[in-house]
């Protein structure tokens, strides 16, 4: 699909952003961190293996998004995790779908030179792996310009692709706050096609533009992270 046809079509099953979703029940004080114990040994496996360097968290948040519907919508949230975090390990060959079903037999692996060891999480993810990068170009976009966004499908760098750019956020005007700098955009960083850093904006949109038919509050706003290649002077 291309053009017109393919942004009306376009409606991923992951893109769930700006949708009734029932009431919101706060976080209470004394709410464990973790609902099941599997859950911080899901997070756990995540980290250290992202830790490894084989993918980034463009690749990750991708392949989250890349689960077949039916899971996608009935999974919990570390259960999505976890089914793509075993994604990213076959497809990169550090297991295979039957070792997966049957279990692993061979001889001990070696371990990786770059492996996250526990005295060094607290560390690692206090630094954090920060996307900010240098860029020889010059901003398009000055703080106070109003701006509109293009289709999310406009902003793919494959097919299926991923973007940052919700749909509930397309083709919208909203006028720029202030800039980040300059960031890996994670429409290439997700598909290994470079960082291609750009320019990214924090952008100011009046609710009541974003839902028109909502009743929403008179005034209330909705700031969103844009890269420069999802605006367009408006």
């Amino acid at each position: 699909m291309t053009g017109k046809t393919a942004k009306t079509a376009y409606n991923p099953h992951h893109d769930m952003g700006g949708q009734s979703g029932g009431p919101v029940i706060p976080d209470k004080a004394d709410d464990p961190i973790f609902e099941q114990p599997w859950h911080k040994r899901v997070l756990g496996l995540t980290v250290a293996a992202g830790g490894m360097g084989v993918w980034n968290i463009d690749m990750s948040r991708f392949r989250r998004e890349s689960l077949p519907q039916q899971d996608y919508q009935h999974f919990t949230y570390y259960e999505k995790w976890l089914a793509a975090l075993t994604n990213l390990f076959v497809v990169n060959g550090f297991v295979s779908r039957d070792e997966l079903i049957e279990g692993y037999q061979g001889p001990l692996q070696p371990i990786q030179d770059n492996i996250m060891r526990a005295p060094d999480v607290a560390a690692i993810l206090a630094r954090g792996a920060p996307s900010a990068r240098p860029y020889d170009g010059v901003a398009k976009f000055t703080v106070g310009a109003r701006v509109t966004t293009r289709h999310p499908v406009d902003t793919l760098h494959a097919d299926p692709g991923h973007t940052r750019l919700p749909l509930y956020a397309a083709n919208k005007t909203g006028v720029v706050l202030f800039t980040h700098g300059a960031h890996a955009l994670p429409n290439s960083n997700a598909h290994q096609l470079g960082e291609a850093p750009e320019p990214l904006y924090a952008v100011e949109f009046l609710a009541a533009d974003l839902w028109p038919d909502s009743d929403t509050g008179h005034g209330d706003t909705v700031i969103i992270d844009c890269w420069e290649s999802y605006l367009e002077t408006a």
